[in-house]
């Protein structure tokens, strides 16, 4: 698959699946489950220990240990991520994602542990491990230092005087990322400038993109495995979206300098999204739900601390109610991953100019026996 090539920590763990249970599913299902829920202790983990921080330090109270878990529990179980999770080789998506929340909660333990260095040690690997799982961990050093800066320092110039050095040792890990992607060729010529798209068409592409991805975060519906290699050419049309994520950006960089936490979340946001989201054609894939996976979390704790503090108690079973509702439509959803046919189905349906997909539904019905319809299909 181009989805695990160069990414050798996907291909490890996919050969460890194989050696388990061959082709039948189970084991890697199982393993996708695993990496998922593990990432969402993660961010569970991370977002406690930074709201303890605000709140002014001490043993995590029960407050923030319950915005912690809404949080957790409504990104766990948002039907958006069902792409990541249930579709096997997205498993890169869903493990780059550990290995990044991994990275970020190592270090932040780190510092308010009697040992750090262990911690740093165990941040320094994951960011090691991640960078060799998928290229969006290349945002990774930027985010730690950004997070020192935001809720330890409160100055960039103390935040490199404290953390500069282990910075600078996460950003070394750069130097793998750099040589796995050479080596790959830019994804087998799927990604990069010379993969036959424009950066000005994939970028204006990207502003629709993003707007769809964040309508998806607060309605997920409808969700679309494969949405075609069509793409925006004439700037009018894409007018609108473009406004609107220049806005975002624009009040992400203002942030950035008066309400640094707000100025964190929407830099976590963009940050995740970069690699895949701005102007870097990747020719097969100009839109992609899996590509939500991480910056999926910035909006639902930035949406969870905003209900409470309006609502209070009220927003937090609010929050719960809201997890348990996703949690019932990503069941539903996983109901079309039940065979290929069901899947590319769905898909056709939604969206019926892609060619690849009646391609991948004719494939489906044609290993079916339905030779009549795959060839209509076709």
């Amino acid at each position: 698959s181009t989805t695990a090539g160069g990414r050798p920590v996907v291909n490890l763990t996919l050969a460890l699946n194989y050696a388990v249970s061959g082709l039948d599913p189970w084991s890697y299902h199982a393993l996708n489950l695993l990496i998922h829920a593990g990432a969402g202790l993660l961010l569970f983990g991370i977002v406690r220990q930074t709201l303890t921080r605000l709140a002014g330090g001490g043993p995590p109270p029960t407050r923030e240990t319950w915005l912690a878990f809404t949080a957790a529990a409504l990104w766990l179980l948002h039907p958006l991520q069902t792409e990541s999770v249930t579709y096997v080789i997205q498993r890169a998506e869903s493990l780059m994602g550990f290995f990044y929340l991994l990275t970020l909660y190592a270090f932040v333990r780190s510092l308010s542990s009697s040992i750090p260095r262990c911690w740093l040690g165990l941040s320094f690997t994951a960011c090691l491990l991640g960078m060799a799982t998928k290229e969006v961990m290349v945002t990774v050093p930027l985010l730690v230092f950004l997070y020192s800066r935001t809720f330890v320092t409160g100055s960039w110039r103390e935040a490199w005087r404290r953390h500069g050095g282990f910075t600078a040792a996460l950003a070394g890990t750069w130097l793998l990322l750099g040589w796995l992607v050479v080596e790959t060729q830019g994804r087998g010529g799927s990604a990069g400038f010379n993969a036959g798209v424009t950066p000005w068409s994939y970028a204006l592409t990207q502003c629709g993109a993003l707007v769809r991805y964040v309508a998806l975060a607060c309605w997920p519906h409808p969700l679309i495995l494969d949405y075609g290699t069509e793409l925006v050419t004439r700037a009018v049309d894409a007018a609108l979206p473009a406004a609107a994520a220049g806005a975002a950006l624009a009040a992400t960089g203002w942030a950035l300098v008066r309400r640094p936490v707000l100025g964190f979340a929407g830099a976590w946001f963009f940050a995740l999204l970069a690699p895949t989201s701005s102007f870097v054609p990747i020719a097969t894939e100009p839109i992609a739900e899996h590509r939500m996976y991480l910056p999926l979390a910035a909006l639902v704790a930035v949406a969870v601390v905003a209900v409470h503090r309006h609502l209070r108690s009220i927003g937090l079973w609010c929050g719960l109610a809201v997890a348990l509702a996703f949690g019932l439509l990503t069941w539903r959803r996983n109901d079309d991953y039940q065979n290929a046919v069901a899947l590319w189905t769905d898909t056709v349906a939604k969206r019926p100019d892609n060619a690849r997909a009646h391609c991948s539904l004719g494939a489906a019905l044609a290993a079916a026996g339905r030779t009549t319809e795959a060839a209509a299909s076709y």
